[in-house]
């Protein structure tokens, strides 16, 4: 009995470890699943809704494997070679296909059949819940970014605060006097006025009084000259835009290059602004935003013409409809009578896009961030040294100007000295 009784713990103990290793072997088979469909097939696949193709949730129940062994047996073939099977005459992919427009998927042969069980293991379990943590604050892009605000209203204060402390102790001082004149049978000093009263200090502080008016006259100079020099410069200047794009979330949290969508930096004089099928690369599938929910990306599909339920472009007359544009409003803006060139800076200068724009990445709205005027830009071709390194661009000018000030001692060889100070640079 003793032994019986130790073959059934020994047989349970093996069992119940199957069990547990089969368990998480499954969970390892379905995380490996989800990489590989992130990866290759939620560029048309979403989980839960259409997109370019049919959505997968709830996929092998729908499977008929027809000649095939099972729905695993099927999907495994669909997904390494949809056209071989559809040739086959299945009968069930060839109703999907016909479905689908007759839109052929695309062939995964080099996916390995390990690779393809993973796959069908995450298509059975479906993605992990995300995890939200209670509390934690969500960012909305359709808020403004709040800017530190001006020193100027501080100012004011303290020199309306200063003023008022003033007109307090001069009342105080003269009053305190007259007490002391009426007690000494002197003569009482009459009430003067604010500005009265600060006339007759300056009667009797003649140079003081030169030196404070003449320090006010400076101060005032200065402001006007600045806001003088001012006038066309619009630092900080961020208008509304028809759609809230968050630039810190795609440029900062998603990290998309900035030259994806301003793809004309790379070789035109502007930067471009993305065409709104380029914004639909990623919102064919992502409908809903992290702050601003479907409000903002509803207005995207708006102006493209695509409807999300059915996953399909809107037409009009036959035709696609989107003749929309999207009136974007522009927040850098360099007069007429300015040259400047993008790809010049960026692909030949090696320029980063922050220098000029600053740190868009964590800009919800982006605002002008540089002040664009001409001593600007001379001060940075005065300082900003050429960038040799796999920059063949101006190869013959670089070696001979560097040939003819080998024997300078702390040589920079910045942008001025290959004519970056030359009027008709900018200027033409």
């Amino acid at each position: 009995m003793r032994q019986i009784s130790s073959i059934s713990s020994l047989v349970k103990f093996l069992a119940f470890t199957f069990l547990f290793v089969s368990t998480n072997v499954s969970a390892q088979d379905a995380a490996a699943g989800e990489k590989l469909f992130k990866a290759n097939c939620a560029t048309c696949h979403n989980w839960d809704k259409p997109g370019t193709g049919p959505a997968l949730m709830g996929v092998k129940d729908r499977v008929q494997p027809g000649s095939f062994a099972s729905a695993d047996e099927w999907l495994k073939a669909w997904i390494k070679n949809n056209t071989k099977v559809i040739a086959s005459g299945d009968a069930y992919a060839n109703k999907i296909y016909k479905e689908n427009n007759k839109s052929a998927m695309t062939v995964f042969g080099f996916l390995s059949d390990a690779q393809l069980v993973d796959i069908i293991a995450f298509l059975d379990k479906g993605p992990a819940p995300k995890v939200v943590v209670a509390g934690a604050p969500t960012p909305d892009p359709g808020v403004p970014v709040e800017e530190e605000g001006s020193d100027l209203w501080m100012i004011l204060v303290i020199i309306t605060i200063a003023t008022i402390v003033i007109i307090i102790f001069t009342g105080i001082n003269r009053s305190m006097k007259n007490v002391i004149n009426a007690r000494e049978g002197k003569e009482i000093e009459e009430s003067k006025t604010f500005m009265g009263a600060i006339g007759h200090w300056m009667k009797g502080h003649k140079k003081l009084a030169s030196i404070i008016g003449l320090v006010i006259f400076l101060m005032l100079g200065k402001i006007g000259w600045d806001a003088l020099a001012g006038i066309g410069i619009y630092q900080g200047y961020a208008p509304k835009q028809p759609i809230a794009f968050p630039h810190d979330l795609h440029a900062g949290k998603n990290q998309i290059d900035c030259k994806y969508c301003h793809s004309s930096a790379r070789v035109s004089k502007t930067s471009g602004i993305p065409s709104a099928n380029v914004c639909m690369n990623c919102h064919k599938y992502i409908d809903k935003g992290s702050g601003s929910g479907t409000t903002e990306i509803a207005k995207l599909y708006a102006y493209i013409g695509w409807n999300p339920d059915s996953a399909k472009y809107l037409t009009k007359d036959g035709k696609m409809r989107n003749d929309t544009a999207i009136e974007w409003v522009s927040v850098h803006k360099l007069p007429d009578f300015v040259y400047f060139n993008h790809s010049q800076h960026v692909e030949v200068g090696k320029v980063a896009c922050q220098k000029c724009h600053g740190e868009v990445e964590k800009m919800q709205e982006v605002k002008q961030y540089s002040e664009l005027t001409m001593g600007w830009c001379i001060n940075c071709h005065r300082e900003s040294e050429v960038q040799f390194a796999g920059n063949d661009y101006y190869l013959k000018i670089h070696e001979d100007a560097k040939a003819e000030n080998k024997h300078k001692k702390d040589f920079k060889f910045t942008v001025e000295k290959i004519g970056g100070l030359e009027c008709a640079k900018c200027h033409y």
